[in-house]
């Protein structure tokens, strides 16, 4: 992780110091690093294919500006959580009669939610011993000519006011094959699936096979470069994926339909399912396989990653 972000912050990193808050903020500032995008892809898969045609975000007059932000937080016995709406996080641009919310976020590094984000912490159990900081990962989208700007937090008198400098340089965005290797290990035609659905309190059997077309099953390794979460406590490693991140590509260039996978032999194939890793020292390898309807056509298949290609394998 810090090989990877240690590279892209190289490109334009700023370091910064919070104007003094009300006596009200809980919130001072620890860090602060900003970076800035010509373009970014859209993760929400609400638009286009991640593997074919991937909805590119940016133009000529603006510039995407990420501002990953944590602060340390004033916990007491009266302070037991902090709350900040998407509303509540705005940048002042000179000149600005309010402040601009963020256009998205990133809450795992890679994946960009075209969405704003906001901040919620919760007091430690184990206050005062232990802590916990509050963060900020969020994306404005900006006039490339912006130079400085105000990161205000908060509403009325629980205002924490930061001057941010914008003048970092272009660079690179950590791509999703970066934040995961991936290493399949198996693909082979599929029959039907069967399962055992709990419907209120009674177990339901069903079954899944192709009624046109041919079920494939690709199995993969999936293992984290480092920890994922924007969000992660100082000492946690966390990472995720979501089944809809992923995407087939046949001997023909053509995407195949997904269908889904298994959690569990029995289980109900879902399209949509997550999976969270975690881990003390070594990131943990999962394993992971997922259905798709294709041609069943002989040859290389190329697995994808979001918009990259991670692996292929041979279909014989």
């Amino acid at each position: 992780m810090f090989r990877i972000l240690s590279a892209i912050g190289a490109l334009g990193l700023a370091t910064l110091t919070a104007i003094p808050a009300l006596a009200q903020s809980p919130l001072t500032l620890s860090g602060m690093s900003v970076y800035r995008y010509e373009t970014l892809v859209d993760h929400s898969g609400n638009s286009g294919s991640f593997c074919c045609a991937p909805y590119i975000l940016g133009g000529p007059d603006g510039h995407f500006v990420y501002i990953r932000a944590i602060f340390d937080v004033a916990w007491s016995d009266e302070l037991e959580r902090i709350s900040y709406s998407s509303s509540d996080i705005t940048l002042m641009l000179p000149g600005d009669d309010e402040g601009r919310r963020a256009v998205g976020r990133y809450d795992w590094y890679g994946v960009f939610t075209p969405s704003a984000g906001s901040i919620s912490e919760r007091r430690p159990r184990d206050f005062p011993e232990e802590t916990a900081q509050a963060f900020i990962n969020g994306v404005w989208y900006l006039p490339r000519d912006a130079t400085t700007a105000t990161l205000a937090i908060g509403e009325d008198d629980d205002i924490l006011e930061v001057p941010v400098n914008l003048a970092v340089e272009v660079g690179p965005v950590i791509v999703p094959a970066q934040t995961f290797s991936f290493i399949p290990t198996g693909l082979a035609r599929a029959t039907e699936l069967t399962a055992e659905s709990r419907m209120n309190r009674t177990d339901v059997p069903g079954r899944m096979a192709a009624t046109t077309g041919t079920m494939l099953r690709i199995d993969f390794d999936a293992t984290p470069a480092f920890s994922t979460d924007t969000d992660a406590q100082a000492g946690e490693n966390q990472a995720f994926l979501r089944n809809t991140w992923f995407s087939l590509v046949g001997p023909d260039g053509a995407p195949l339909l997904p269908v889904g996978s298994q959690s569990g032999s029995s289980a109900t194939p879902r399209v949509e399912w997550t999976n969270s890793i975690s881990w003390d020292n070594t990131p943990r390898t999962v394993d992971l396989s997922l259905y798709f309807i294709g041609s069943g056509a002989p040859g290389t298949y190329q697995l994808y990653f979001l918009e990259d290609m991670v692996g292929e394998i041979t279909l014989q």
